[in-house]
Protein backbone atom coordinates (compact mmCIF):
# COMPACT_ATOMS: atom_id res chain seq x y z
CA UNK A 1 0.00 0.00 0.00
CA UNK A 2 2.27 2.75 -0.97
CA UNK A 3 0.02 5.57 0.39
CA UNK A 4 -0.10 4.39 3.78
CA UNK A 5 2.00 7.02 5.57
CA UNK A 6 0.03 9.76 4.28
CA UNK A 7 -3.15 7.69 5.17
CA UNK A 8 -1.77 6.80 8.80
CA UNK A 9 -0.65 10.80 9.03
CA UNK A 10 -4.51 12.00 7.66
CA UNK A 11 -6.11 10.17 10.41
CA UNK A 12 -3.67 9.59 12.90
CA UNK A 13 -3.05 13.50 13.28
CA UNK A 14 -7.36 14.54 13.30
CA UNK A 15 -7.80 12.40 16.12
CA UNK A 16 -5.30 13.55 17.82
CA UNK A 17 -6.05 17.26 17.24
CA UNK A 18 -9.47 16.30 17.95
CA UNK A 19 -8.97 14.61 20.74
CA UNK A 20 -7.13 17.61 22.25
CA UNK A 21 -9.92 19.84 21.72
CA UNK A 22 -9.02 21.65 18.75
CA UNK A 23 -11.90 22.90 16.56
CA UNK A 24 -13.39 20.56 14.32
CA UNK A 25 -13.04 22.76 11.09
CA UNK A 26 -9.15 23.20 11.88
CA UNK A 27 -8.65 19.54 13.14
CA UNK A 28 -9.79 18.67 9.23
CA UNK A 29 -7.82 21.21 7.82
CA UNK A 30 -5.23 20.48 9.19
CA UNK A 31 -4.92 17.31 9.07
CA UNK A 32 -5.78 17.82 4.96
CA UNK A 33 -2.67 20.20 5.41
CA UNK A 34 -0.03 17.75 6.89
CA UNK A 35 -1.04 14.95 4.84
CA UNK A 36 -0.56 16.81 1.57
CA UNK A 37 3.12 18.12 2.80
CA UNK A 38 3.95 14.34 2.99
CA UNK A 39 2.13 13.25 -0.51
CA UNK A 40 4.67 16.57 -1.87
CA UNK A 41 1.56 18.33 -3.12
CA UNK A 42 2.17 22.19 -3.07
CA UNK A 43 0.42 23.70 0.24
CA UNK A 44 -1.44 26.68 -2.09
CA UNK A 45 -3.93 23.32 -2.68
CA UNK A 46 -5.40 23.50 0.79
CA UNK A 47 -6.70 26.74 0.11
CA UNK A 48 -7.77 26.15 -3.49
CA UNK A 49 -9.73 23.05 -2.19
CA UNK A 50 -11.15 25.18 0.81
CA UNK A 51 -12.70 27.73 -1.80
CA UNK A 52 -13.41 25.13 -4.26
CA UNK A 53 -15.76 23.44 -2.12
CA UNK A 54 -17.78 26.67 -1.17
CA UNK A 55 -18.21 27.85 -4.99
CA UNK A 56 -21.03 25.08 -4.93
CA UNK A 57 -24.75 27.15 -5.73
CA UNK A 58 -26.73 24.14 -3.92
CA UNK A 59 -25.06 25.23 -0.83
CA UNK A 60 -26.65 28.26 -0.69
CA UNK A 61 -30.03 26.78 0.16
CA UNK A 62 -28.50 26.16 3.95
CA UNK A 63 -28.37 29.69 5.06
CA UNK A 64 -31.50 30.96 3.68
CA UNK A 65 -33.69 27.97 5.46
CA UNK A 66 -31.70 28.42 8.97
CA UNK A 67 -32.63 32.52 8.61
CA UNK A 68 -35.96 31.64 7.71
CA UNK A 69 -36.16 28.98 10.75
CA UNK A 70 -34.40 32.13 12.60
CA UNK A 71 -37.41 34.31 11.61
CA UNK A 72 -40.19 31.86 12.73
CA UNK A 73 -39.28 31.36 15.93
CA UNK A 74 -39.57 34.93 16.82
CA UNK A 75 -42.29 36.49 19.26
CA UNK A 76 -46.01 35.31 17.97
CA UNK A 77 -45.06 32.74 15.47
CA UNK A 78 -43.89 30.32 17.56
CA UNK A 79 -46.49 30.37 20.01
CA UNK A 80 -48.80 29.87 17.46
CA UNK A 81 -47.25 26.69 16.61
CA UNK A 82 -47.67 26.01 20.32
CA UNK A 83 -51.12 26.78 20.41
CA UNK A 84 -51.97 24.59 17.74
CA UNK A 85 -49.87 21.66 19.11
CA UNK A 86 -51.91 22.16 22.84
CA UNK A 87 -55.38 22.12 20.53
CA UNK A 88 -54.23 18.70 18.97
CA UNK A 89 -52.37 16.88 21.17
CA UNK A 90 -52.33 18.80 24.55
CA UNK A 91 -55.62 16.56 26.04
CA UNK A 92 -53.35 13.36 25.66
CA UNK A 93 -51.33 11.44 28.80
CA UNK A 94 -48.05 13.40 28.59
CA UNK A 95 -49.75 16.52 27.08
CA UNK A 96 -47.21 18.80 27.28
CA UNK A 97 -44.43 16.41 26.19
CA UNK A 98 -46.89 15.40 22.60
CA UNK A 99 -47.07 18.61 22.02
CA UNK A 100 -42.88 19.00 22.09
CA UNK A 101 -42.85 16.58 19.54
CA UNK A 102 -45.72 17.50 18.03
CA UNK A 103 -43.98 21.18 17.62
CA UNK A 104 -40.42 19.94 16.67
CA UNK A 105 -42.03 17.97 13.71
CA UNK A 106 -43.78 21.92 12.86
CA UNK A 107 -40.32 23.51 12.76
CA UNK A 108 -38.68 20.97 11.45
CA UNK A 109 -40.96 21.32 8.20
CA UNK A 110 -39.64 25.22 8.42
CA UNK A 111 -36.03 25.34 9.41
CA UNK A 112 -34.51 22.43 8.55
CA UNK A 113 -32.23 22.03 10.95
CA UNK A 114 -31.85 20.52 14.12
CA UNK A 115 -29.99 22.81 16.26
CA UNK A 116 -32.54 25.33 15.54
CA UNK A 117 -35.62 23.54 15.77
CA UNK A 118 -33.87 22.50 19.69
CA UNK A 119 -33.34 26.15 20.59
CA UNK A 120 -36.66 27.16 19.14
CA UNK A 121 -38.69 24.61 20.56
CA UNK A 122 -36.89 24.09 23.46
CA UNK A 123 -36.66 27.93 24.76
CA UNK A 124 -40.73 27.83 24.56
CA UNK A 125 -41.84 24.48 25.86
CA UNK A 126 -39.00 23.16 28.42
CA UNK A 127 -39.91 26.05 30.69
CA UNK A 128 -43.53 25.30 30.37
CA UNK A 129 -42.93 21.18 31.01
CA UNK A 130 -40.41 21.91 34.52
CA UNK A 131 -43.60 24.28 35.39
CA UNK A 132 -46.06 21.45 34.62
CA UNK A 133 -44.08 18.41 36.66
CA UNK A 134 -41.98 16.88 34.05
CA UNK A 135 -38.62 16.66 35.49
CA UNK A 136 -35.97 19.38 33.45
CA UNK A 137 -33.89 16.24 32.82
CA UNK A 138 -36.45 14.33 30.58
CA UNK A 139 -38.02 17.64 29.16
CA UNK A 140 -34.37 18.26 28.07
CA UNK A 141 -34.09 15.46 26.29
CA UNK A 142 -37.66 14.87 24.70
CA UNK A 143 -36.77 18.34 23.11
CA UNK A 144 -33.10 16.74 22.14
CA UNK A 145 -34.67 13.60 20.77
CA UNK A 146 -37.63 15.46 18.72
CA UNK A 147 -35.23 18.11 17.22
CA UNK A 148 -33.51 14.98 15.13
CA UNK A 149 -36.81 15.56 12.87
CA UNK A 150 -35.49 18.88 11.32
CA UNK A 151 -32.55 16.50 9.90
CA UNK A 152 -34.80 13.97 8.12
CA UNK A 153 -38.29 15.48 7.62
CA UNK A 154 -38.17 18.05 4.23
CA UNK A 155 -36.59 20.73 4.01
CA UNK A 156 -33.52 18.77 5.36
CA UNK A 157 -30.15 20.69 5.00
CA UNK A 158 -28.44 17.39 5.16
CA UNK A 159 -30.32 16.18 2.58
CA UNK A 160 -29.27 18.94 0.25
CA UNK A 161 -25.94 18.49 1.37
CA UNK A 162 -26.60 15.14 0.13
CA UNK A 163 -28.00 15.17 -2.98
CA UNK A 164 -25.57 17.70 -3.57
CA UNK A 165 -22.68 15.80 -3.10
CA UNK A 166 -24.27 12.36 -4.65
CA UNK A 167 -25.24 13.93 -7.46
CA UNK A 168 -28.86 12.34 -5.68
CA UNK A 169 -32.49 14.22 -7.15
CA UNK A 170 -32.93 16.12 -3.41
CA UNK A 171 -36.76 16.03 -4.00
CA UNK A 172 -36.79 12.59 -4.14
CA UNK A 173 -34.81 12.55 -0.57
CA UNK A 174 -37.37 15.16 0.67
CA UNK A 175 -40.02 12.11 -0.55
CA UNK A 176 -38.33 9.79 1.25
CA UNK A 177 -37.65 11.26 4.18
CA UNK A 178 -41.31 11.90 4.99
CA UNK A 179 -42.33 8.79 6.53
CA UNK A 180 -39.32 7.96 8.27
CA UNK A 181 -39.91 11.38 9.68
CA UNK A 182 -43.48 10.43 10.67
CA UNK A 183 -42.45 7.36 12.76
CA UNK A 184 -39.58 9.21 14.66
CA UNK A 185 -42.54 12.01 15.61
CA UNK A 186 -44.82 8.98 16.24
CA UNK A 187 -41.93 6.30 18.31
CA UNK A 188 -41.25 9.72 20.52
CA UNK A 189 -44.94 10.16 21.17
CA UNK A 190 -45.46 6.69 22.03
CA UNK A 191 -42.55 6.84 24.54
CA UNK A 192 -44.11 9.74 25.97
CA UNK A 193 -47.12 8.52 26.82
CA UNK A 194 -46.03 5.59 28.21
CA UNK A 195 -43.62 7.76 30.67
CA UNK A 196 -47.08 9.45 31.86
CA UNK A 197 -48.90 6.67 32.69
CA UNK A 198 -45.88 5.13 34.09
CA UNK A 199 -45.63 8.65 36.13
CA UNK A 200 -49.47 8.64 36.75
CA UNK A 201 -49.49 11.82 35.37
CA UNK A 202 -53.41 12.99 34.07
CA UNK A 203 -55.22 13.60 30.87
CA UNK A 204 -55.44 17.20 30.27
CA UNK A 205 -59.22 18.50 29.53
CA UNK A 206 -60.08 18.01 25.68
CA UNK A 207 -60.28 21.51 23.84
CA UNK A 208 -64.08 22.35 22.67
CA UNK A 209 -64.69 22.71 18.73
CA UNK A 210 -64.13 26.53 19.08
CA UNK A 211 -60.85 26.31 20.46
CA UNK A 212 -59.57 24.08 18.12
CA UNK A 213 -60.33 26.24 15.62
CA UNK A 214 -59.22 29.43 17.11
CA UNK A 215 -55.55 27.72 17.20
CA UNK A 216 -55.93 26.26 13.45
CA UNK A 217 -57.02 29.81 12.14
CA UNK A 218 -54.41 31.26 13.72
CA UNK A 219 -51.92 29.14 12.64
CA UNK A 220 -52.74 29.45 9.08
CA UNK A 221 -50.43 31.61 7.60
CA UNK A 222 -47.05 30.03 9.70
CA UNK A 223 -48.05 26.74 8.19
CA UNK A 224 -47.77 28.64 4.44
CA UNK A 225 -43.98 28.27 4.97
CA UNK A 226 -43.57 24.39 4.95
CA UNK A 227 -46.71 24.10 2.27
CA UNK A 228 -44.75 26.82 -0.04
CA UNK A 229 -41.33 25.04 0.56
CA UNK A 230 -42.35 21.47 0.27
CA UNK A 231 -44.48 21.85 -2.61
CA UNK A 232 -42.68 24.03 -4.50
CA UNK A 233 -40.05 21.60 -4.53
CA UNK A 234 -41.86 18.61 -5.20
CA UNK A 235 -44.01 20.02 -7.65
CA UNK A 236 -40.69 21.10 -9.52
CA UNK A 237 -41.49 25.28 -9.63
CA UNK A 238 -38.37 26.04 -7.73
CA UNK A 239 -35.05 24.38 -6.61
CA UNK A 240 -33.97 24.06 -2.66
CA UNK A 241 -32.04 27.06 -2.94
CA UNK A 242 -34.82 29.20 -4.70
CA UNK A 243 -37.06 27.88 -1.98
CA UNK A 244 -34.85 29.15 0.56
CA UNK A 245 -35.11 32.51 -0.93
CA UNK A 246 -39.28 32.20 -0.88
CA UNK A 247 -39.14 30.59 2.60
CA UNK A 248 -37.20 34.03 4.45
CA UNK A 249 -39.40 36.41 1.79
CA UNK A 250 -42.87 34.32 3.12
CA UNK A 251 -41.13 34.71 6.61
CA UNK A 252 -40.48 38.24 6.62
CA UNK A 253 -43.97 39.30 5.24
CA UNK A 254 -45.32 37.04 8.15
CA UNK A 255 -43.90 38.81 10.85
CA UNK A 256 -44.77 41.93 9.13
CA UNK A 257 -48.47 40.99 8.67
CA UNK A 258 -48.94 39.24 12.18
CA UNK A 259 -46.31 42.44 13.84
CA UNK A 260 -44.26 39.12 15.45
CA UNK A 261 -41.77 41.47 16.00
CA UNK A 262 -40.30 44.83 14.68
CA UNK A 263 -38.26 45.59 11.34
CA UNK A 264 -35.35 47.13 13.49
CA UNK A 265 -34.52 43.22 15.03
CA UNK A 266 -34.39 42.13 11.55
CA UNK A 267 -30.61 42.98 11.33
CA UNK A 268 -30.13 41.61 14.64
CA UNK A 269 -32.12 38.11 13.54
CA UNK A 270 -29.90 38.55 10.28
CA UNK A 271 -26.42 38.90 12.21
CA UNK A 272 -27.43 35.94 14.67
CA UNK A 273 -28.29 33.52 11.48
CA UNK A 274 -24.79 34.39 9.66
CA UNK A 275 -22.88 33.78 13.07
CA UNK A 276 -24.58 30.59 13.41
CA UNK A 277 -23.85 29.49 9.47
CA UNK A 278 -20.23 30.77 8.92
CA UNK A 279 -18.40 28.51 11.43
CA UNK A 280 -20.44 25.11 10.20
CA UNK A 281 -19.68 26.60 6.75
CA UNK A 282 -15.75 26.61 7.66
CA UNK A 283 -16.58 23.13 8.66
CA UNK A 284 -18.01 22.20 5.72
CA UNK A 285 -15.18 23.64 3.59
CA UNK A 286 -12.67 21.76 5.18
CA UNK A 287 -14.54 18.46 5.46
CA UNK A 288 -14.44 18.63 1.34
CA UNK A 289 -10.52 18.87 1.66
CA UNK A 290 -10.43 16.35 3.23
CA UNK A 291 -12.99 14.01 1.78
CA UNK A 292 -10.79 14.75 -1.42
CA UNK A 293 -7.71 13.86 0.40
CA UNK A 294 -9.39 10.58 1.23
CA UNK A 295 -10.42 9.96 -2.28
CA UNK A 296 -6.69 11.04 -3.65
CA UNK A 297 -5.23 8.92 -1.37
CA UNK A 298 -7.44 5.83 -3.06
CA UNK A 299 -8.96 4.94 0.87
CA UNK A 300 -12.52 4.02 -0.81
CA UNK A 301 -10.99 1.22 -3.00
CA UNK A 302 -9.10 -0.21 -0.34
CA UNK A 303 -12.65 -0.51 1.79
CA UNK A 304 -14.02 -1.67 -0.95
CA UNK A 305 -11.76 -4.52 -1.37
CA UNK A 306 -11.40 -5.28 1.90
CA UNK A 307 -15.68 -5.88 1.91
CA UNK A 308 -15.04 -7.99 -1.35
CA UNK A 309 -13.32 -10.18 0.32
CA UNK A 310 -16.67 -11.20 2.49
CA UNK A 311 -19.92 -11.41 1.58
CA UNK A 312 -21.27 -9.56 3.53
CA UNK A 313 -24.83 -8.68 1.15
CA UNK A 314 -26.77 -5.36 1.26
CA UNK A 315 -28.04 -5.20 4.82
CA UNK A 316 -24.63 -6.03 5.95
CA UNK A 317 -23.06 -3.45 3.83
CA UNK A 318 -25.66 -0.81 5.03
CA UNK A 319 -24.53 -1.75 8.75
CA UNK A 320 -20.82 -1.17 7.92
CA UNK A 321 -21.79 1.87 6.85
CA UNK A 322 -24.52 2.50 9.88
CA UNK A 323 -21.33 1.41 12.31
CA UNK A 324 -18.95 4.29 10.37
CA UNK A 325 -21.04 7.30 10.87
CA UNK A 326 -22.57 6.33 14.28
CA UNK A 327 -19.17 6.43 15.70
CA UNK A 328 -17.91 9.43 13.67
CA UNK A 329 -21.49 11.08 14.96
CA UNK A 330 -20.62 10.79 18.21
CA UNK A 331 -17.22 13.45 17.95
CA UNK A 332 -18.19 15.24 14.55
CA UNK A 333 -21.48 17.03 13.05
CA UNK A 334 -23.42 15.28 10.44
CA UNK A 335 -22.63 17.74 7.51
CA UNK A 336 -18.65 17.17 7.87
CA UNK A 337 -18.95 13.72 8.98
CA UNK A 338 -21.22 12.88 5.33
CA UNK A 339 -18.71 14.87 2.97
CA UNK A 340 -15.84 12.94 4.90
CA UNK A 341 -17.00 9.51 4.79
CA UNK A 342 -19.46 9.75 1.56
CA UNK A 343 -17.01 8.28 -0.98
CA UNK A 344 -16.10 5.49 1.04
CA UNK A 345 -20.19 4.48 1.48
CA UNK A 346 -20.28 5.09 -2.21
CA UNK A 347 -17.82 1.93 -2.55
CA UNK A 348 -19.35 -0.22 0.09
CA UNK A 349 -22.59 0.55 -2.16
CA UNK A 350 -20.98 -0.36 -5.23
CA UNK A 351 -19.42 -3.46 -4.18
CA UNK A 352 -22.55 -4.74 -2.39
CA UNK A 353 -25.35 -3.35 -4.58
CA UNK A 354 -26.84 -0.98 -2.10
CA UNK A 355 -29.61 1.37 -3.72
CA UNK A 356 -28.28 5.19 -3.87
CA UNK A 357 -31.42 6.13 -2.95
CA UNK A 358 -31.68 3.56 0.34
CA UNK A 359 -28.60 4.47 1.52
CA UNK A 360 -29.12 8.42 1.61
CA UNK A 361 -31.72 7.88 3.95
CA UNK A 362 -29.74 5.56 6.27
CA UNK A 363 -26.95 7.63 6.39
CA UNK A 364 -28.75 10.87 7.00
CA UNK A 365 -30.66 8.98 9.46
CA UNK A 366 -27.75 8.23 11.16
CA UNK A 367 -26.19 11.71 11.07
CA UNK A 368 -29.50 12.47 12.51
CA UNK A 369 -29.28 10.16 15.18
CA UNK A 370 -25.35 11.61 15.99
CA UNK A 371 -27.08 14.58 17.29
CA UNK A 372 -28.57 13.09 20.65
CA UNK A 373 -25.56 10.72 20.98
CA UNK A 374 -22.27 11.83 23.57
CA UNK A 375 -19.53 13.23 23.97
CA UNK A 376 -20.68 15.58 20.93
CA UNK A 377 -24.69 15.30 20.57
CA UNK A 378 -25.16 19.30 19.84
CA UNK A 379 -29.08 19.19 20.35
CA UNK A 380 -28.20 17.70 23.67
CA UNK A 381 -25.54 20.71 24.63
CA UNK A 382 -28.32 22.54 23.81
CA UNK A 383 -31.22 21.34 25.52
CA UNK A 384 -28.88 21.03 28.20
CA UNK A 385 -28.09 24.52 28.42
CA UNK A 386 -31.76 25.53 28.40
CA UNK A 387 -33.09 23.64 31.08
CA UNK A 388 -30.11 23.88 33.08
CA UNK A 389 -28.92 20.38 33.41
CA UNK A 390 -25.72 18.79 33.43
CA UNK A 391 -25.15 16.51 30.19
CA UNK A 392 -25.17 13.00 31.77
CA UNK A 393 -28.49 13.70 33.36
CA UNK A 394 -29.91 14.17 29.68
CA UNK A 395 -28.26 11.26 28.31
CA UNK A 396 -28.96 9.03 30.65
CA UNK A 397 -32.92 10.61 29.66
CA UNK A 398 -31.93 10.58 25.86
CA UNK A 399 -31.32 6.49 25.76
CA UNK A 400 -35.06 5.44 25.61
CA UNK A 401 -35.04 7.92 22.55
CA UNK A 402 -31.60 6.54 20.69
CA UNK A 403 -32.98 3.05 20.97
CA UNK A 404 -35.94 3.36 19.71
CA UNK A 405 -34.15 5.92 16.96
CA UNK A 406 -32.03 2.82 16.25
CA UNK A 407 -34.82 0.18 16.00
CA UNK A 408 -36.29 2.30 13.08
CA UNK A 409 -32.97 2.48 11.23
CA UNK A 410 -32.36 -1.22 11.66
CA UNK A 411 -36.06 -1.10 10.21
CA UNK A 412 -34.80 0.69 7.51
CA UNK A 413 -32.31 -1.29 6.84
CA UNK A 414 -34.03 -4.88 6.53
CA UNK A 415 -37.63 -3.16 4.88
CA UNK A 416 -36.21 -0.47 2.05
CA UNK A 417 -40.10 0.35 1.17
CA UNK A 418 -40.34 2.57 4.38
CA UNK A 419 -38.41 4.94 2.62
CA UNK A 420 -38.66 3.92 -1.48
CA UNK A 421 -42.35 4.00 -1.26
CA UNK A 422 -43.15 7.46 -1.63
CA UNK A 423 -39.93 8.70 -4.16
CA UNK A 424 -40.77 5.09 -6.34
CA UNK A 425 -44.96 5.95 -6.20
CA UNK A 426 -44.65 9.85 -7.21
CA UNK A 427 -41.32 9.16 -9.66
Amino acid sequence: MSNAPEIALLFSSFIVLLVVRVPLALCLATSTFLSMMVAGMPPVLVVERLYAALDYFPLLAIPFFILAGFLMNQGNIAERFFDLAQAMVGHIRGGLAQVNVLMSMMFASVSGTASADTAGVGSMVIPAMVKKGYSPGFSAAITAASSTMGAIIPPSVLMIVYGSLANLSITALFMAGIVPGLLVGLSQMAIAYRRAVRDGMHREQRPDRRRFLHAARRAILPMGVPIIIIGGILGAIFTPTEAGVVAVAYAVVLIVILRSISLKELPRITREAVLMVALPTFAIAAAVAFGWMIAFLKVPNIVGEMIEGYDIGRQGGLIFIVLIFLVMGCFIDGVPAMIIFLPIAQKVAAVTGIDPLHMAMVIVMTAALGLVTPPFGLCILIAGKIAGVPTPVIVRETMIFVAAFAALILAIIFIPGIVLFLPETFS
